[in-house]
């Protein structure tokens, strides 16, 4: 029987003095920051803010911090003691690397002891801050948000699958976020799907295709490079026959790229294809025409009673089944771990036996 009027003078009244508090120590650094455009704060003072504020005593001042190389804490000024990058460490990430210090106009969020923010799921405290005081160091000051367009797509760097949007400005990649996937990956991602995109614009990557001659890699065209190979290729069927020839390719590639490489194999004549790179044990290849899978739906982990992790680092191997894991461990389940060395898992966990040395700890 409850009603509740959002529009009355009073309610509205409210929202403006709200926001009016809020904005008090906030610079206006909207026409740099980064965040402009995306930014909740700016949306809120939009809706709910008043046209002026009475507020004329000086701004307080944070000083910046270093916490790594890949969030900014260059612009803490900004900062609305919100809190949510210090919860994310401790509810999410299960590493509580960053907490608030003093009080009144005089907190801050830091990292205490002046440590660097290493977390493997670090990066979403960029996309959880509503304001632009933790923003993404490789990004900074490189596009603004309605200048990229953006590409679905899904993560390589693990079996997880998490879905990624990637934004591009001018055929560049500039930043990798999260697509929301609750089925998958929520909200988040690993540092790793969000920073790895660097490596398509670094300078050490080859752009050309070069062909080695008289001992020396020299650069030449599209055209030239396919017909060299081409012809090696033909080559090497003739004079040693198609069985010859094989085919390794990096499980990263898409599918089309993997497609298309089995298809020129094929038709040379060879069936010698394989993207098994890295493995020496393959006894337990899935039958042919299927594929191995977890066998329960990744949502699941977040829900389960019971868990026995053997020989694996979750949380470097896969860092968002370790997060779903941590959930579930928060709801009460019990994690057990079977391993050859100890690591640290960010939670509690009710037994850990060493394989090597058949220890209890």
């Amino acid at each position: 029987g409850m009603i509740v009027r959002t529009k009355s003078d009073k309610a509205i009244k409210a929202q403006q003095s709200v926001m009016e508090f809020l904005l008090i120590n906030h610079p206006l650094d909207c026409p740099i920051c980064d965040q402009g455009g995306e930014c909740q704060l700016q949306d809120l003072a939009v809706g709910y803010g008043s046209s002026g504020s009475r507020y004329e005593e000086e701004k307080r001042v944070v000083f910046h911090k270093d916490v790594g190389p890949l969030i900014s804490m260059q612009e803490m000024s900004r900062c609305i003691h919100c809190t949510r990058c210090v919860r994310f460490g401790q509810e999410v990430a299960g590493v509580m690397e960053l907490g608030m210090i003093h009080r009144g106009e005089h907190a801050e969020i830091t990292t205490v002891l002046g440590d660097t923010v290493d977390s493997e799921l670090s990066g979403n405290m960029i996309d959880i801050c509503p304001v632009g005081a933790l923003t993404s160091k490789p990004f900074r000051y490189s596009a603004r948000t309605w200048e990229l367009s953006r590409r679905k797509s899904v993560s390589p760097h693990d079996s997880t699958g998490a879905n990624l949007i990637v934004q591009v400005k001018n055929h560049k990649v500039m930043r990798v976020v999260p697509l929301e996937n609750e089925a998958v990956n929520e909200c988040w991602i690993a540092d790793r799907d969000r920073f790895s995109y660097e490596a398509v614009n670094s300078e050490d990557r080859l752009t050309a295709p070069m062909i080695k001659q008289g001992g020396e890699w020299k650069t030449v065209d599209w055209q030239t490079a396919l017909e060299y190979v081409a012809n090696g290729l033909k080559q090497v069927k003739n004079e040693h026959g198609a069985a010859s020839i094989g085919l390794l390719a990096s499980p990263h590639s898409t599918l089309e790229e993997l497609a298309l490489a089995g298809a020129l194999v094929r038709g040379l004549g060879s069936q010698n294809i394989d993207a098994r790179l890295r493995h020496a044990d393959f006894s337990n290849a899935a039958p042919a025409g299927a594929a191995r899978w977890l066998g329960l739906p990744v949502a699941s982990l977040s829900n389960l009673q019971r868990v026995l992790v053997v020989g694996s680092n979750l949380r470097k191997d896969h860092p968002l089944f370790a997060q779903r894991i941590r959930q579930a461990q928060r709801k009460g389940a019990q994690v057990n771990v079977l391993n050859a060395v100890a690591q640290d898992w960010a939670m509690p966990l009710k037994n850990v036996v060493l394989a090597d040395c058949d220890v209890w700890v």
